[in-house]
C-alpha cells in the first residue's frame, strides 16, 4: 500500500519536474524579449540623462568644452548605449545553456532567474558608472569615489526614498572627507544613476515585457510549492514505510 502510494507521489514530483523544463525554455523566451526592450530603452535614458546633466545641471562646465570636446563625448555616450545590447545578451548564457537540461526542479530555476534579474542591475549600475566616469574625464562632474555615490543611491532606493527629481540622476550630498566631491561649496553632486524601475515605469513596451515576466514568477512559485508539497508528502510516506518495515511487537513471556 505505501509503495503504491510512493510511486504515485514520485510520479507528481516527476510530472512537475517537467513542467520546470518547459517553464525553462517559456523562461528563456520571455527574458530575451525583455531585454531586446530594455537595451534600447536603457540607451536612450542614458542619453536624456547625460542632456540634462550637460544642459541643466553643469551648463557652464559643458560650455567650457570645446566642439570637438562636446562631439567626443556625445558619441562616446552613444557607443555605451550601443554596447549595453552585447552586454544584456551575454547575461542569458547561463539560461541558454540550462534548457539542455532534461531534469529541472522549480528551486533551481528560481536561483537561476534570480541570478538573472540581480545581474540585469549589475549592468545597469556598470553603464551609470562608465557614462558618469565620462562625465568626468570631460570636467563635467567631480566624483572622488564612484561606489560611495551608487551605495547612496541604492540605500535611498530601497527605502523608497526620492534621489532627484529627475529619473536616472542622483543627488548627493557628502562631507570631503568621505571621499564622494572634491568642491568645498557645500554643494550636492548630481550624476546619473540609471535605475530599473523607472524604466519600467515610463517605458511601455519594457513594462509589458516585466508584466509577462511577473506571470512567468507566479507560474514559478506555484510550481515551487507544490513540488515542496509533493516532496514533504513523499517523506512522510517513506518515513512511515520504514517506521512499518522495522517495527516488530515485544514478544510476551
Amino acid at each position: 500500500m505505501m509503495a503504491t502510494e510512493i510511486t504515485q507521489i514520485q510520479k507528481h514530483l516527476d510530472q512537475l519536474t517537467q513542467q520546470t523544463v518547459e517553464l525553462t525554455h517559456e523562461a528563456r523566451e520571455s527574458y530575451q524579449q525583455y531585454l531586446a526592450l530594455l537595451s534600447p530603452a536603457v540607451a536612450q535614458k542614458l542619453i536624456l540623462a547625460s542632456y540634462h546633466l550637460c544642459t541643466q545641471i553643469y551648463p557652464e562646465a559643458f560650455l567650457q568644452l570645446s566642439l570637438n570636446q562636446q562631439q567626443t563625448l556625445q558619441q562616446k555616450l552613444q557607443h555605451l548605449g550601443q554596447n549595453l545590447e552585447e552586454s544584456l545578451t551575454t547575461l542569458l548564457q547561463p539560461l541558454n545553456t540550462f534548457v539542455t537540461t532534461e531534469e529541472v526542479e522549480p528551486e533551481q530555476l528560481i536561483t537561476l532567474l534570480q541570478d538573472l534579474e540581480q545581474a540585469i542591475l549589475e549592468v545597469l549600475r556598470q553603464i551609470s558608472q562608465q557614462a558618469n566616469q565620462l562625465l568626468q574625464d570631460h570636467q563635467i562632474l567631480e566624483i572622488k569615489s564612484m561606489d560611495l555615490l551608487f551605495e547612496i543611491a541604492s540605500k535611498a532606493a530601497e527605502h523608497g526614498r526620492p534621489i532627484t527629481s529627475t529619473p536616472h540622476l542622483i543627488k548627493a550630498l557628502v562631507d570631503d572627507e568621505e571621499g564622494l566631491s572634491s568642491t568645498t561649496s557645500g554643494d550636492p553632486v548630481v550624476a546619473i544613476f540609471l535605475q530599473l524601475s523607472d524604466l519600467e515605469f515610463t517605458d511601455a513596451d519594457v513594462m509589458n515585457g516585466r508584466h509577462q515576466l511577473r506571470q512567468l514568477w507566479q507560474k514559478l512559485k506555484s510550481l515551487q510549492e507544490s513540488f515542496r508539497q509533493q516532496q514533504r508528502e513523499k517523506t512522510i510516506a517513506e518515513a512511515t514505510a520504514a517506521w512499518r518495515a522495522s517495527w516488530f511487537p515485544l514478544s510476551s513471556e
